[in-house]
């Protein structure tokens, strides 16, 4: 069951699982406020997901372009997946980029952690960096995968943040942070 503050005054009365797959589970809360009204507050429950800024020898990164059906449209993310049982972010965030991109992982180094939505997921996603190395055999998705990767110079995909054209939120900050542009940051 969820963690609660109870010095905030929020008071969790039960829950009820509406939806439970190996991905994701949706849980209707039962909530007292502070002020004694009692709603129902939907949570989108996840075990996370680990993503990757590939970075190669000359400076490209390695993105996917994948089709996101709750958005229907294409996206251009950065390469990454759900973090499996017993593996670590870590390893999560090197065998998606192999898996999607063809490219091996080397010098993998953990940039930050992050929920995604906060008001509505229990989801966190790990950030990585790495150097992208290309591998003989390409890439080998998962079935129900259709993913092509693509690289782009560094401030390129950045322009494409400012341009509206890069919009799932871990992928920009993760391009953010390796170009500089989120001050203090030092990668």
């Amino acid at each position: 069951m969820a963690r609660f503050a109870e010095s905030n005054g929020w008071q969790m009365l039960g829950a009820e699982y509406l939806y439970e797959s190996p991905w994701c589970s949706f849980r209707l809360d039962k909530v007292q406020l502070p002020d004694g009204e009692k709603i129902e507050y939907g949570v989108l429950e996840s075990a996370g997901f680990a993503a990757v800024v590939p970075v190669t020898e000359g400076g490209d990164v390695v993105l996917v372009r994948q089709w996101r059906q709750p958005v229907g449209s294409f996206t251009l993310e950065l390469p990454g997946g759900g973090l499996e049982r017993e593996e670590e972010p870590r390893e999560t965030a090197a065998r998606e980029l192999l898996e999607e991109t063809g490219y091996r992982a080397e010098n993998v180094s953990h940039l930050t952690s992050v929920h995604t939505s906060p008001g509505r997921s229990t989801e966190v996603c790990h950030l990585f960096r790495c150097k992208a190395v290309r591998t003989l055999w390409g890439p080998r998705p998962e079935p129900a995968e259709f993913v092509s990767a693509l690289e782009l110079p560094l401030p390129r995909a950045v322009e494409k943040i400012f341009a509206g054209e890069i919009t799932a939120t871990t992928t920009v900050l993760g391009l953010l942070m390796v170009s500089g542009h989120v001050a203090g940051v030092r990668v």
